[in-house]
């Protein structure tokens, strides 16, 4: 194989499907989730995926959130809505509580798929 056809090979996917080339270098670097680019508090490890610029080729680990992302984005959503919502302190709050139920399922399914 020529050296100018390494070059235009595309990576292949990565873990979960994940395009490599659409990663940015805070979730390369294990910064930010791999799939849902938030910033990681607790994470675990989804496999790696080789990237290569030119001749060289670098793998990198993958990281995600952990808990799963849609558990931690939804409890992220109903904490940050409550934090500033007068309602949601006195109970009264239909949008805090879409939030909390949103949070609940994902939580329930997490656990029922047997993650964590």
């Amino acid at each position: 194989m020529k050296r100018s056809e390494l070059a235009t090979t595309a990576p292949a996917p990565g873990p979960a499907g994940i395009d490599p080339a659409a990663l940015t270098r805070e979730q390369l670097l294990g910064w930010r989730c791999a799939l849902c680019g938030t910033l990681l508090a607790g994470d675990r490890p989804l496999g790696t995926v080789t990237i290569g610029q030119g001749p060289t080729l670098t793998t990198y680990p993958l990281w995600a959130c952990d808990p799963n992302c849609a558990t931690e984005n939804a409890w992220r959503a109903a904490i940050g809505h409550a934090a500033g919502c007068e309602a949601c302190r006195t109970g009264e709050c239909t949008t805090g509580q879409r939030l909390l139920d949103a949070y609940s399922t994902a939580f329930r399914e997490e656990h029922a798929g047997g993650a964590g």
